[in-house]
């Protein structure tokens, strides 16, 4: 027996989602593989309404298009012009590699240390900074503080 499976009953390969937190924060979470499909089909179920959130998770994202890069930069521009501003909470490798790539990780600030939750494991400092990676703190000749400092 064959089983065909069409392209439509296959689950998406990732998603964007927009989470709520308290009465009026919103989250625009990311995860999986982020493509052109991902990114239509997020686009497509907001109608003509512009997103406008107080942060962006992207700790979960395995892949990001130019397409996804795109929707977030016009997640920013509507958030700001609502008045917000969202903060780059989360961002995998594969997302904090596309951003500078791109020329445009400044446009997403992140938080300051104790400003919000720790990045998921496996991206980059929560302030942006991808000078010190965890493999290269533990290099020989890493930075380190020095002695007395605290």
């Amino acid at each position: 027996m064959h089983v065909h499976t069409y392209p439509e009953q296959r689950p998406p390969a990732g998603s964007i989602t927009i989470e709520h937190e308290g009465a009026d924060r919103r989250v625009l979470c990311l995860r999986g593989d982020v493509d052109t499909e991902v990114a239509a089909r997020f686009t497509s179920s907001q109608g003509r309404e512009r997103v406008a959130v107080d942060a962006i998770d992207a700790g979960a994202v395995t892949f990001i298009s130019s397409s996804g890069l795109a929707l977030l930069l016009l997640c920013v521009e509507a958030s700001r012009a609502a008045g917000r501003h969202p903060l780059l909470r989360a961002a995998s490798r594969s997302v904090d590699r596309a951003l500078r790539m791109a020329g445009i990780d400044s446009v997403f600030p992140r938080p300051e240390p104790d400003e919000g939750p720790a990045p998921h494991a496996g991206s980059a400092a929560g302030n942006g900074d991808a000078a010190t990676t965890p493999s290269q703190a533990s290099a020989p000749g890493a930075r380190r503080p020095a002695p007395g400092a605290r």
